[in-house]
C-alpha cells in the first residue's frame, strides 16, 4: 500500500500506526498474516479481505477471508459471523474461501479501522489461546503498486460491485482511437476508465474554441489560450488519472498508416467526420486483421428541428462476422450531411461503440452479435442487423 493513500485516510494509518500488514490490491483492502484456528486446534494464518471505498466508510459490512474455516480454540467453527463458505477469485491472483457478515449494532462500520479490527480480534483471540505469541500486528507495510496497473489510483468501483474478475478481462488491451473530435473524446472518456493497458490517440487537428462544446468535461480558457493540439489536451487531462496514454499527432493516411502495424494494437474505434478516409482507412484495418469499430452521425435540420441517425459498426475480421459480411461495404449509413453535431448525440454514439467493443470482450452478454446498429432520434428506435 502506497504511503500516499495511508496518509490520505486516517482509519488507514491508525490500522498501520497499530501495526496490522495491510495491501490495496484492485479495489480490495487485504489483512495480512491473521492467526486463526483449524478444525485440527492448529494456528494457522489467513487474510481478511474486502472491498475498498477508496472514500468514504466501508460499503458493507461483510468480509472474505482467505484460508480454512476459523475456530475456536476447541476445534469448533466459529458460527457467529458465518454466512456462507464458497473459493472463488475476487480479483486475478486473489483468492477467498468464506464470506462473513458480522453487523454492528450501528449497522455499519464508522472506518476500516473498526471493521478490520473486529474481525481481527474475533478470529485471532481463539488462536492466543493456544499460542500467546501470536499476534495479529506484525508492523509489516505491504507495498503494492503494481506497475502494470493504469491506474493513478486505485479503482474501487468493480469490486464495490464485485466485478472485478469481468473488468480484468479488458485488462490487456492496446487500444487505437482514430479521431479526437465530439465521439472520439467520448470513446477516449469512457475507455480511459477501463483496465486496458494501452490508448493510442491518432488526430493531427488543433483543439479549437467549438471543441469545448462537444468535449467531455470542462475547457479552461487558459487551455483554449494555448492552442493546444487535441491529442496533447486530452493526454494531460486523462493522465491525472491513468497511464498508458500515448498521443500520434498526426491523422492517419495513405503514406503513415504503416506506422500503426509496430504498435500492435488490439482494437481501434474509428471516429473520423471524412466519409472519403473512411473509404480507404477501413479496409486497409481489414486487411490487416485488426477489428475494429466505425461510429458516424447524420443529422440535419427539417422544419425547425433537427432529426437523424446515429450509427456503430463493428468489424471482427475473423470469420464471417463483421462489415465483410456485405461484400467489404464500408461506407456508413448516415453520412455527415450537415455536419451538424450535437454534445448528446456525440456522447451517445461514443456509448454504443464502447457497450458494443465489450460486448465483443465479453464483459457484456451478447445475444445479438450485431455488426450495425443504427439509432434513430426521431422514433427513438434502434435498428440491429446481424450476420
Amino acid at each position: 500500500m502506497s504511503r500516499e493513500l495511508i496518509n490520505h485516510r486516517e482509519d488507514l494509518k491508525r490500522l498501520a500506526k497499530d501495526g496490522y500488514e495491510l495491501e490495496v490490491r484492485s479495489g480490495f483492502l487485504i489483512l495480512h498474516r491473521v492467526p486463526y484456528v483449524s478444525t485440527e486446534k492448529i494456528v494457522k494464518y489467513g487474510q481478511l479481505v474486502c472491498a475498498f471505498s477508496g472514500s468514504g466508510p466501508p460499503p458493507d459490512h461483510t468480509m472474505y477471508f482467505a484460508g480454512e474455516y476459523p475456530c475456536t480454540d476447541q476445534g469448533d467453527p466459529i458460527e457467529a459471523f458465518r454466512n456462507r463458505s464458497d473459493r472463488k477469485e475476487l480479483a486475478g491472483g486473489l483468492w477467498v474461501d468464506h464470506y462473513f457478515s458480522a453487523k454492528p449494532t450501528s449497522g455499519n462500520y464508522d472506518d476500516y479501522h473498526q471493521k478490520f479490527r473486529h474481525y481481527a480480534q474475533v478470529i485471532a483471540r481463539y488462536a492466543r489461546r493456544i499460542d500467546p505469541k501470536v499476534m495479529v500486528r506484525t508492523g509489516r507495510l505491504v507495498l503494492s503498486e503494481d506497475p502494470r496497473d493504469p491506474f493513478v489510483y486505485s479503482e474501487t468501483a468493480s469490486s464495490r460491485a464485485d466485478i472485478t474478475r469481468l473488468s480484468e478481462k479488458l485488462s490487456n488491451e492496446k487500444i487505437g482511437i482514430v479521431g479526437l473530435g465530439g465521439t472520439g473524446s467520448y470513446i477516449l472518456d469512457l475507455i480511459s476508465k477501463t483496465r486496458v493497458q494501452e490508448i493510442h490517440l491518432f488526430d493531427g487537428d488543433q483543439f479549437y474554441q467549438y471543441n469545448a462544446f462537444r468535449a467531455p468535461g470542462p475547457t479552461t480558457l487558459k487551455e483554449l489560450k494555448s492552442n493546444p493540439s487535441k491529442v496533447r489536451l486530452y493526454k494531460e487531462r486523462y493522465e491525472k488519472m491513468r497511464r498508458g496514454i500515448t498521443v500520434h499527432e498526426f491523422d492517419v493516411a495513405p503514406d503513415n498508416i504503416n506506422l500503426i502495424d509496430d504498435l500492435n494494437l488490439d482494437f481501434i474505434f474509428v471516429a473520423v467526420d471524412s466519409s472519403e478516409t473512411r473509404q480507404w482507412l477501413l479496409p486497409e484495418f481489414h486487411q490487416r486483421g485488426l477489428p475494429f469499430i466505425d461510429v458516424g452521425m447524420g443529422v440535419e435540420k427539417m422544419d425547425g428541428k433537427l432529426l437523424g441517425v446515429i450509427r456503430t459498426s463493428f468489424c471482427e475480421v475473423q470469420g464471417s462476422s463483421g462489415i465483410q459480411s456485405e461484400g467489404n461495404e464500408f461506407s456508413p449509413i448516415g453520412e455527415y450531411q450537415r455536419n451538424v453535431q450535437i454534445v448528446e448525440l456525440n456522447a451517445l454514439n461514443a456509448a454504443l461503440a464502447v457497450i458494443r467493443w465489450k460486448k465483443y470482450r465479453e464483459f457484456y452478454l451478447d445475444l445479438g452479435q450485431e455488426y450495425r446498429s443504427q439509432y434513430t432520434i426521431d422514433g427513438n428506435h434502434m435498428i440491429n442487423r446481424k450476420p
